[in-house]
């Protein structure tokens, strides 16, 4: 099987993480340089639906087992009801599938979908590759995950340059961040969830990098993350001395990238919404311990990543006792990381960090 050279109709699937989704994102507007008359549709799962719906370069988001809340989303069936899927997918007749995920499943929805070029990763995890019937890309640990992700645009001869990250804002959003913040300016945004407990640093540290900043720069702390995430939001509000906006649970992704996009600033775990803040072109200093920094880091030239000097990292745990990697990285270079960034020369628009604002 090869590659067709004209292609009219292309499904993407990356279905999740947000980060991982994010960090995706690039491969669609190099899909439309390389097309520019085709239709393409990426099928994503609802958590991640927000960060695609409404991207310029996609004709329509497809939500697999979720809600249509927008003009341009199709919500379908879920994949534990293959045929009912397989059905919708069909009906676009896709010519191209793109599996940028590598999963079993993932490849099963390419599959489903009809295509009779499908993409996929050149390797063996779960299986993938018998439903893919070009596994071609490799999925190298040595480049960061934007570039490997990007390996798919490449297959198809498409420009890989510049790397365009777009999450559509509208002026609804923009409308509720106003709402949230009133007239405070000089924001510093803190995540500190994560998924994994082994890549959360503390409350008490994210407290000291917030009053460090109020002291030495008259920036406010604004902390944000899903509704699960109040716990550990109230620990930085109660240990810290300067006053600090809660914010946790109160945005959606499109809202907290529009929020984003207000700040000088965010401090971050490896989770979800960094990957969306470093989207948006914030200078974002990424705090990492069991996980690879040079792969899964903000990527671009604005950003800094923190990491302890252990030999035992990374490891890639996602539980550890004791959690040395986390406990190891102090708050101080964590602030000396911020100050730099926060008097770092414009960067005057970095190409490959690009974001969309679309009307409501």
């Amino acid at each position: 099987m090869r590659i067709p050279e004209r292609v009219q109709s292309i499904l993407i699937v990356k279905l999740s993480s947000i980060g991982d989704v994010v960090q995706s994102l690039p491969v669609a507007a190099a899909l439309r340089r390389r097309f520019p008359g085709a239709y393409i549709a990426w099928a994503v799962k609802p958590a991640a639906a927000d960060v695609v719906a409404g991207n310029p370069y996609l004709s329509e988001t497809l939500v697999l087992g979720g809600q249509a809340a927008r003009s341009d989303c199709r919500a379908l069936p879920p994949l534990r009801e293959p045929q009912r899927l397989a059905r919708a997918l069909r009906e676009r007749r896709f010519e191209l599938a793109i599996d940028m995920q590598g999963l079993f499943k993932t490849a099963l929805v390419a599959r489903l979908s009809g295509a009779p070029a499908r993409i996929g990763f050149r390797n063996r995890q779960e299986g993938a590759f018998l439903l893919n019937n070009l596994s071609i890309v490799p999925d190298r640990r040595d480049l960061h995950a934007v570039e490997v992700y990007l390996g798919f645009a490449a297959a198809v001869g498409a420009p890989t340059t510049p790397v365009e990250f777009s999450i559509a804002i509208s002026e609804s959003d923009e409308r509720a961040v106003d709402g949230l913040l009133g007239d405070r300016d000089n924001l510093v945004a803190l995540i500190p969830g994560a998924r994994w407990l082994s890549k959360r640093w503390t409350p008490a540290k994210f407290a000291a990098v917030a009053d460090a900043l109020a002291d030495g720069e008259g920036c406010t702390s604004v902390v944000v993350g899903a509704s699960s995430d109040t716990a550990l939001a109230a620990e930085i509000v109660a240990s810290a001395k300067a006053p600090i906006l809660d914010l946790t649970g109160k945005t959606t992704l499109k809202q907290l990238a529009a929020l984003f996009r207000r700040c000088r600033l965010v401090v971050s775990n490896e989770t979800g919404p960094m990957y969306i803040a470093s989207a948006m072109g914030t200078p974002t200093v990424a705090i990492f311990g069991p996980t690879d920094a040079e792969r899964l880091g903000p990527y671009g030239s604005v950003h800094a990543k923190v990491v302890p000097d252990l030999p035992c990292r990374p490891c890639r745990r996602r539980t550890c006792q004791p959690l040395r990697c986390m406990e190891a990285i102090a708050p101080e270079p964590v602030v000396s990381a911020a100050r730099r960034l926060l008097h770092q020369p414009s960067s005057g628009g970095d190409a490959c960090q690009r974001a969309s604002t679309n009307p409501a």
